[in-house]
Parts: C-alpha cells; sequence; structure tokens
C-alpha cells in the first residue's frame, strides 16, 4: 500500500495510511504493529491509537521521525509529503520502502515537458499535414 509522511505541525511525525488502507491491511484487534525501517536493524513498535481507526489514520512514531531526518526529507515541500510503500509481511508487521528520494521528485517538477521530450533526442519531423 501507498503511505505518505505526515506532520502535525507540533513536532509529532507518521505515515499517513490513504483510502482503503486502514480497513484492508489493519486488523481492529491490533493494539500495535511493527514497521521495518530501511537501514535499521530493530523494527519500530507502533501504537495503534482510537484515532487511528476513526479519523486520523496516521501510524505516528518519534523513530519516524529520526528516519524522515536521516533520510534528508525534513522538510518537506507544503502540501507535498513523501511518499513510501508499506508492504504487509504478516502478524500485524511491515516493511516500509522508498519510492524514490525527495530530491529527485523536486527536480522531475521543475522539468517544464518540452525540455523533457527534447531529452529523449527523438528527431522532428518534417513535412507533417
Amino acid at each position: 500500500m501507498i503511505v505518505s509522511a505526515w506532520h502535525d505541525g507540533h513536532g509529532s511525525y507518521g505515515l499517513r495510511v490513504a483510502g482503503d488502507g486502514v480497513g484492508l491491511w489493519f486488523r481492529p484487534e491490533w493494539r500495535w504493529v511493527t514497521v521495518h525501517l530501511p537501514g535499521e536493524k530493530a523494527p519500530a513498535s507502533i501504537m495503534l491509537t482510537p484515532s487511528f481507526w476513526e479519523s486520523s489514520p496516521e501510524l505516528r512514531s518519534p523513530r519516524l521521525k529520526v528516519f524522515f531526518e536521516r533520510e534528508g526529507l525534513i522538510p518537506w515541500p507544503k502540501n507535498r509529503p513523501p511518499q513510501f510503500e508499506l508492504e504487509p509481511i504478516g502478524g500485524g508487521g511491515f516493511r516500509l520502502r522508498s519510492l524514490g528520494s525527495q530530491k529527485q521528485v523536486e527536480a522531475s517538477d521543475q522539468n517544464p515537458v518540452n525540455e523533457t521530450f527534447a531529452e529523449l533526442d527523438v528527431p522532428e519531423e518534417d513535412g507533417i499535414e
């Protein structure tokens, strides 16, 4: 499932589970889940709060803030949080994988469409009617 980085504006960080992800991949009897973060040996244990099920589907943990900082993702552009794949691995465990670096996303957004096509080195066609 695709998740995005989340920040409440007051120091808490986490991962926001979008759409039907909560109902599809999380069980109501779970009080905690574990998330295996890239580059870390021990998984992060994250409590599922009542608000996770109701209105705020975020996995919140100080370990996620440390991970985001280590990866150079904080701060991210307004309304454009980094996205990740959160892979279920069974028993309330998940593995987090990057979908690409924030710097790559920013660089690709700065290229106008005509420059992107120019990079393909496609010859211009003359005489098209």
